[in-house]
């Protein structure tokens, strides 16, 4: 029986102070192998609905396998992806939550009570 997949309990994500970054991947991926992967399973997502759980090695070759689940494991552990039905992957707007979340937070406590709701 396969152990469940333990995802870190923190990711560290560099924000960018003088330019704005163009991509939301910049933030969260460092290198650029890891950015375009993490484009196309987005991409494969959007296009077939979800992504079944062995479904990577049609996508990349084997030696690129590893980089695949540290992708991912950072995808999910964001909440850019989420766990669907039969261990496959759908997109999800858990990251979203968590951003917003953390911008009424900081309206909070500059005292703008009113912007967040």
């Amino acid at each position: 029986m396969p152990r469940k997949r333990r995802l870190p309990e923190v990711v560290t994500i560099k924000m960018p102070v003088l330019v704005q970054p163009r991509d939301v991947f910049e933030v969260v991926f460092e290198s650029e192998e890891a950015r375009k992967m993490a484009e196309e399973i987005v991409e494969y997502i959007k296009k077939n609905g979800r992504m079944g759980w062995d479904e990577y090695k049609d996508l990349f070759p084997p030696e690129k396998h590893y980089l695949y689940f540290r992708v991912i494991k950072r995808l999910e552990a964001l909440g850019f992806i989420s766990r669907g039905a039969y261990h496959t992957y759908i997109l999800s707007k858990k990251f979203t939550d968590r951003m917003e979340y953390l911008g009424k937070l900081w309206l909070f406590k500059m005292g703008k009570v009113e912007e967040i709701w």
